[in-house]
């Protein structure tokens, strides 16, 4: 059986570098090649968004040190424009009564996953994580990857579907267009909640269909 794509985890945070206690424990939990670290906003901003059709956790810091680096409100708002599909946990060294109401509001209209103050006590944050990735395994695009991944590589890339306009994709291909929410995906999801329903009304489902 193929293995499911591992979650990415991508820590953009100016204080923590590849030996702090907090990496090194995410790399000891969830794999070393799957944690990622950038110390500039910019620079793990555009990892991202040149990866969405990749499943990830971002880990955010709100404040950068150098006043060249956007700020982490500003990074979670321009992932929020192209998608809401990535899960992000920002954290802070202030006290989350000090944070602009207007600013909780935008991070709240916008679904920010949580919002955590970091300190030296980071298991927290781990539990934070652990919490993400747990509702990213149930979420509708995790199961239509499980289903995908089930295929040998070159049935994946057969065409399944094709579009009134004579665009074709393969599973892959709707997998990632469900990732970066395109029209494709979108439409595709809806399709298959809806076909998923109508089964489940006329027949009883064994759990681990």
């Amino acid at each position: 059986m193929n293995e499911i794509t591992p979650t990415k985890i991508v820590v953009i945070h100016d204080d923590i570098s590849e030996i702090s206690p907090i990496m090194v424990e995410m790399k000891v939990k969830y794999g070393e090649s799957n944690v990622i670290l950038f110390q500039h906003s910019q620079i793990g901003l555009d990892y991202v968004l040149s990866n969405l059709g990749q499943k990830m956790v971002v880990l955010l810091d709100r404040n950068f040190h150098d006043g060249k680096e956007i700020d982490g409100i500003e990074v979670f708002e321009q992932i929020r424009e192209k998608t809401s599909l990535v899960y992000v946990i920002l954290v802070t060294v202030s006290k989350i009564s000090e944070i602009d109401g207007e600013v909780l509001k935008k991070l709240i209209n916008k679904d920010l996953f949580k919002l955590e103050s970091f300190t030296s006590d980071y298991s927290k944050i781990l539990g934070l994580i652990d919490e993400a990735l747990l509702v990213l395994g149930v979420r509708i695009d995790a199961v239509i990857e499980d289903w995908i991944m089930r295929h040998p590589k070159d049935k994946r890339e057969q065409v399944i579907l094709k579009t009134k306009d004579g665009r074709s994709y393969t599973m892959n291909d709707i997998l990632e267009s469900i990732r970066m929410q395109t029209e494709v995906g979108v439409n595709f999801e809806k399709n298959l909640l809806k076909l998923a329903i109508e089964l489940f009304s006329r027949q009883k489902l064994k759990l681990d269909d």
